[in-house]
Parts: structure tokens; sequence; C-alpha cells
């Protein structure tokens, strides 16, 4: 303790019960709260109050360095400002910090790695294809994902099998992303981590099957 070692080391050289050296310098009678903000807090004497204080927070500043350790505030600047992660609505800390390790050591542009990392948001296996054999004009049918149709000839409701807009040179650089009972409220992690995964340059749409 700060409080022993300042004693241990000046008591040959000064009285450690005297008043003044107990206000100056060293007391050992004082009291560290378990919450500090300002050095003041800490009354030990003048002195070792500081070094105290000091030696506190250089431990403190240590653990901002790890974000598993780091405060809030600290968690929230390292997280924004270095990788570009922002805090999604009732996430936790912890579960915030697991997203952002995935997305920076994921391998990106692999199938494989896209499947891998989609898979916690998906009841099946994720599927990855090319749009290009799904491309078509935009008709009442192909413009968006429908299951359903109005047959004009016959009056009748048809099945039409989905289908993207595209043209032909972007669909081979357009992919669709295929998951299954993804919860409404992870979409918004969905579609970070694809933006982030994905290379630059692919476009991709993604679908998701109830």
């Amino acid at each position: 303790m700060i409080v022993d070692r300042l004693n241990n080391d000046l008591k040959l050289l000064f009285n450690i019960d005297d008043p003044v050296y107990k206000s100056f310098i060293c007391d050992k009678n004082g009291t560290i709260p378990s919450t500090i903000t300002k050095p003041t807090d800490i009354d030990i004497g003048a002195i070792a109050s500081l070094k105290e204080f000091l030696r506190q927070l250089s431990i403190s500043l240590l653990k901002q360095i790890y974000i598993d350790q780091a405060s809030d505030e600290f968690l929230t600047f390292t997280l924004n400002e270095y990788f570009e992660s922002l805090k999604l609505e009732g996430e936790t800390n912890s579960e915030w910090i697991s997203r952002t390790i995935a997305k920076v050591f994921n391998p990106k542009v692999s199938r494989a790695s896209i499947i891998f990392a989609l898979r916690p948001y998906s009841s099946q296996e994720p599927e990855i294809s090319n749009v290009s054999t799904e491309s078509a004009f935009a008709d009442f049918s192909f413009s968006d994902i429908y299951i359903s149709g109005y047959d004009i000839v016959s009056g009748e409701t048809i099945i039409v099998v989905p289908a993207i807009s595209e043209s032909l040179e972007s669909a081979f650089f357009t992919i669709k992303v295929k998951l299954y009972d993804t919860p409404s409220s992870q979409l918004a992690t969905v579609i970070d981590l694809l933006n982030n995964i994905i290379a630059a340059g692919i476009t991709y749409v993604l679908e998701i099957e109830y």
C-alpha cells in the first residue's frame, strides 16, 4: 500500500505521527474511497493522495486498451473510431464486442466464409447464389420478389417464381443471400455483417424465407 511504503521510506527523516507530516506527505489514518474521480477524493496526505490517484489512474487507463475490460465511454470511442462499429439498439456490450471481433477477423469474399458467418441468423443453412440465372425484365412479377401474381388472361391468381430485375452485365457482380426464419430484431446485424464481409464491387440481394 502506498501509505506503508512512504512511511517506511521516510520514518528515519520525519516524525510520521506529526500533524504537518500527515497533512502534507502521508497520513496512515486517512481514507481511500472505493470510487475516485479526482485526487482530492483521497484523504491520505497531499503527496500520498496524488501518488495513489496516479497509480490507480494508470491501472484504469491500461485496462481501456483491452475492449473486454474498457469502460463504456472508452469502449464506444474505440469501436466507433477504429472499427467503424456502432452499437445496435438493445445490444449488450459483450454482444457488441463479439460482433465486432467476428467482423474484423472473419475471412472475406469466400462463399463458405459468408455462409459460416450467417449461420447463427438462419434456421437452415444459408444459401448463396448468382442472380444471373434469376434476372429478368421488370414486370409485375419481376420487379421485386413475389410469391403470387394475377394472370390477366385467366383472371386467376398464379404462383410466380421469384426473379430479380438486373441487367446482364450487373448480374455477374450481384449475389443473392437467402436466409430462413431470421428474426426482425437481427436484420440490422445481418445487413451490417454483409456490408463488411462482402468484397468491394459486389452487390447483394438479401432474401429471407419464413
